[in-house]
């Protein structure tokens, strides 16, 4: 129990002893006891029970495996529970899994049509849908749309939406939970066309599973109360990512669909034949044709046609921060719900335990091949443990013996990049800036460049184009910070605020951390990326979020995909909006009842002024509220009615202006507040002060790892 090492070995040491302590110092354990153990004490009767016991249970212990012996969950509109993984130490799991791959990996020349109104189109304007696994081959083609097609599209999907709404909360809720039970069963066949269509590996594929079932039951049984009061939008498009290309899309058509829209599904180019599969699920489950239509198209004229077209009532997207700028200099006026790009950055203190510190921030840069706006591109390591040579080795040696190749491999543990490498991917790949070496090259292993090894560089300093600049592939870039304040500052100094993590085994560095940190999912001792419905709700501050959006997966999006009455009574909207206050904004809440992670959801005031865009059109209700917010809920508010727009640019550029609410006639300066980093809202105020209130937050997501090598409760446990 004491170990003997050298010098440049003692942290693994004393890891080791830890583990020993923990062990050694439990109730159950024979050695706290053997200082004062004698015959007949209460020491050796306490012993020899324990050991009578175990004898006799002998006869009685259980063979057969706890982990696949867990019970079918009935799921209700009354409640809601996650859905569990897929469990890979199945036999019969691994058995369909490796059935539905060859099924998959067979497939050639399919020809994937646009689906408008339940009419099936396959039109001579085709693209090719292309397997990075396999030097990009071609194995599908699929049908694009041009604006005859939109435009028919649109006319059903807005006059089907009056009657899906009219079905109700509860039936259209029915149907989502109907879809969910669909997609379970289909579990291992999109697990197998995820990882040909984008190379994601079982294992990152299979939780994206439970994620899409999570959010169809999450808004079905959310639908009930977040749309009551209220009226539906009418027909929103979703435009989803190629990352997540099954959960993030039907995350945005669930929700649409609960709140009683009608939804046109743009799936993402490189990812067509899961959205395929997708909404095949959805149409067996019930989800009316008419209501849900599939209509991919290129990003050219008739893509901005569609994503301008004057029958869409809000656009969902999932992207680029230089997407959703583009989409707003299209359309200023668009609403847009965007959950954006993201810089994340680990710190890593020096009170950090290595061994754990080294897993997860190589699950966060390396996870589906760093190609999350979750990933960790960035770690900011104290100098103490950067300059150790146990974390250098064992960072090289967990991010180099990661099994690089297809997805349709089940040995693979990092799957191929989406495309060869261009843009910021490729000099985040082969250019170093001043200062900077490479930690680990990164290196290309095939002709195509489709499959990398992972690069880890160091050196990166403050302000550089590695500290300031996200990448979607392989690549971490690591800091070396000589406090746990210069790493914060350092975190927060970019331009995003998606996820954010910190590593350290000090209760006092951990609250710090948390009370200080811009973003808007924090993670404490474990990985930053696979956030889960309901326990974690995802979406960012600044530039990680555009528009008037709420978290995904968080009480309050399905609210904001309906439209809501107008203030009236500032009195009324006042008494509203506290009592929301007294019982959820003020409070911290937790989300899961979990004894090994501890979630939490809270909401943040602005630390920087929110500018409220007012003139002629501003009722005296809405002015009313507004000073009230100001008066009583201490949120900091700084009123415009007649200066130009260049006025009101130069302030919100001078002050730091963290939101802008534009409730004037004219149309708001979009481009130039995006370009500032600052969110828009747009929505008229309504009289519900309990939905009102919430678009004067921010929200944050906390999840606090609460175990220590399986030992549930030890670690630190920082006051949130």
């Amino acid at each position: 129990y004491t170990p003997v090492t050298r010098r440049e070995d003692f942290p693994s040491a004393v890891a080791y002893l830890v583990r020993r302590l923990d062990e050694n110092t439990s109730a159950e354990n024979y050695l706290r006891s053997s200082f004062t153990i004698k015959p007949g004490s209460t020491e050796f009767r306490e012993q020899q029970n324990r050991f009578e016991v175990a004898v006799e249970a002998r006869k009685n212990v259980r063979t057969t495996s706890l982990r696949h012996s867990h019970q079918e969950i009935a799921h209700t509109l009354s409640t809601f529970r996650n859905q569990p993984d897929g469990d890979f130490t199945d036999g019969s799991y691994r058995k369909k899994l490796q059935k539905s791959f060859k099924g998959v990996l067979t497939i050639e020349n399919l020809h994937i049509p646009l689906v408008i109104g339940g009419e099936e189109i396959l039109t001579k304007e085709t693209e090719e849908g292309r397997d990075p696994n396999h030097e990009g081959k071609v194995w599908y083609r699929y049908s694009i749309a041009d604006r005859v097609h939109i435009d028919k599209a649109m006319r059903i999907a807005t006059k089907s939406a009056t009657s899906w709404d009219e079905k109700g909360s509860a039936e259209r809720g029915a149907i989502l939970l109907n879809a969910a039970e669909i997609m379970e069963e289909a579990r291992a066949q999109t697990i197998s066309i995820m990882a040909r269509d984008t190379g994601k590996t079982a294992a990152e594929a299979d939780p994206e599973i439970s994620e899409a079932i999570d959010f169809a039951r999450y808004y079905a049984t959310n639908a009930q109360s977040a749309t009551r009061g209220s009226t539906p939008m009418g027909v929103v498009l979703v435009v989803p990512p190629w990352n997540f290309p099954y959960a993030i899309p039907l995350g945005g058509v669930f929700a649409a669909l609960a709140a009683g829209n009608s939804v046109i599904f743009k799936p993402a180019p490189e990812s067509v034949a899961v959205a395929w599969s997708a909404v095949n699920h959805l149409w067996q489950a019930g989800v009316p044709k008419d209501v849900l239509h599939f209509l991919p198209s290129r990003d050219d004229e008739n893509g901005k046609y569609l994503i301008t077209h004057e029958a869409v009532s809000a656009v969902i997207l999932t992207g680029g921060f230089d997407t959703a700028r583009l989409f707003l200099s299209w359309k200023p006026e668009m609403t847009l719900l965007a959950e954006t790009s993201g810089k994340n950055a680990i710190v890593i203190t020096a009170s950090a335990d290595i061994d754990l510190a080294v897993k997860d921030l190589v699950q966060s840069a390396f996870g589906h091949a760093g190609q999350k706006c979750s990933a960790a591109s960035l770690a900011i390591v104290d100098a103490k443990i950067h300059d150790h040579p146990s974390f250098t080795k064992q960072l090289i040696d967990a991010a180099s013996s990661l099994v690089v190749g297809a997805g349709t491999s089940f040995s693979t543990l990092m799957g191929p990049v989406i495309n060869p490498p261009s843009g910021s991917l490729q000099r985040a790949l082969k250019t170093l800036d001043d200062g900077e070496e490479w930690l680990l090259e990164p290196q290309q292993l095939d002709q195509s460049g489709y499959l990398w090894r992972p690069g880890i560089r160091i050196g990166v300093k403050p302000g550089s184009w590695s500290h300031q600049n996200e990448w979607f592939g392989p690549v971490l870039a690591i800091m070396k910070s000589p406090d746990l304040d210069t790493a914060i500052e350092w975190q927060n100094s970019t331009p995003y605020g998606l996820t954010a993590g910190i590593h350290s085994l000090n209760e006092e560095e951990c609250e710090k951390w948390i009370e200080r940190v811009e973003a808007g999912n924090l993670y404490i001792n474990r990985a930053i990326t696979g956030a889960i419905v309901q326990r974690q709700p995802f979406g960012g501050w600044k530039r990680s979020s555009v528009g008037p959006t709420s978290k995904a997966g968080g009480p309050h999006y399905v609210e904001q995909l309906r439209n809501w009455p107008l203030v009236v009574d500032a009195s009324a909207a006042e008494k509203s909006a506290r009592i929301w206050w007294d019982r959820s904004g003020s409070k911290t809440l937790s989300t899961a009842d979990l004894h090994v992670e501890r979630n939490y959801l809270r909401y943040r005031k602005y630390s920087d002024p929110i500018l409220v865009r007012v003139d002629a059109s501003t009722s005296h209700a809405e002015r009313l509220f507004i000073s009230w917010l100001t008066r009583e809920m201490g949120i900091w508010i700084v009123m415009s009615d007649n200066e130009s727009q260049d006025e009101i640019l130069r302030f919100a550029r001078e002050n730091k202006v963290g939101k802008v609410r534009w409730l004037s006639s004219e149309i708001p300066p979009t481009s130039e507040l995006i370009d500032l980093g600052i969110t828009l809202d747009t929505r008229p105020m309504t009289q519900v002060g309990g939905v009102e209130l919430t678009r004067w937050l921010r929200e944050q997501s906390i999840a606090i790892t609460n175990h220590r090598y399986g030992n549930v409760g030890t670690g630190p446990n920082p006051k949130v």
